[in-house]
């Protein structure tokens, strides 16, 4: 009996030995925009074994956006790295003993949730080689935040909306900006269950990333105030929402 032990033990330690670690970087890119890092909270990133689900790494993005020039202006060739030092990267080493296929979630920013997106891919990991410089997944969409929400309104009165609006990334946008939001629709809306009954257009308030509008407070009860934002160019869009009481 202690002989078969033995071998088993034997066993197991000649098939652990066979495991290579593989060093792993995952970058999340802001759709038309920066890295997601510390700033915005960082990027929860999941690494996963597809065929039986196990975990194998974990943790959240951490570092700045990146080199601005680098990643938006500068013309790149096939092959050029727009990662710079400190850009905000998730890095893990798994130990894996033959080609295993795994799934990367990322969702973000975490400093956001309403404003949260998630986006998975699916790679290979093969034992011996490293993603030397990581894999780079975009993230789709924009930050929005209701800024001073009323609660309650009467009848007819003028509803103030105010929000910000930037890149996942944080960073700023502006009219003619490099974030130009010339391009984008924001709206404001009053909802009654799924009847709209008033919407109107925010504007730029003169200070970076704020825009606002009033909108008429048309009916009574609880409606819903929601604000978008979409660019059509780049497929980023975001929507927030908050309820809000009309009396008589």
């Amino acid at each position: 009996m202690n002989r078969v032990i033995v071998l088993l033990l034997m066993g197991l330690a000649a098939c652990a030995s066979l495991a290579e670690p593989v060093n792993i970087k995952v970058r999340v890119l802001a759709n038309d925009a920066k890295f997601v890092g510390t700033s915005m909270g960082g990027v929860r990133v999941v690494i996963s074994d597809i065929e039986n689900g196990t975990v194998l790494a974990n943790g959240i993005t951490r570092g700045a956006t990146g080199d601005t020039g680098l990643i938006m202006r500068k013309p790149r060739q096939r092959g050029a790295s727009i990662i710079t030092d400190g850009a905000a990267v998730f890095s893990a080493s798994i130990d894996i003993s033959r080609p295993t296929r795994v799934r990367i979630e990322a969702s973000g920013p975490l400093g956001f949730l309403d404003s949260m997106a998630q986006i998975s891919v699916t790679h290979w990991l093969i034992p011996g080689h490293d993603i030397v410089d990581g894999w780079t997944m975009t993230l789709p969409g924009f930050v929005l935040e209701l800024i001073d929400v009323p609660r309650k309104a009467g009848r007819g009165d003028d509803i103030p909306v105010h929000v910000k609006l930037v890149m996942m990334c944080g960073c700023p946008t502006e009219p003619g900006g490099l974030w130009d939001s010339d391009q984008y629709t924001i709206k404001g809306q009053l909802w009654s269950g799924d009847r709209l009954v008033s919407e109107t257009d925010l504007e730029y308030t003169g200070t970076t990333s704020h825009y606002r509008a009033v909108i008429p407070a048309i009916g009574a009860g609880v409606l819903e105030l929601l604000v978008y934002a979409v660019d059509t160019s780049t497929g980023n869009t975001a929507v927030v929402k908050a309820p809000l009481r009309v009396d008589e």
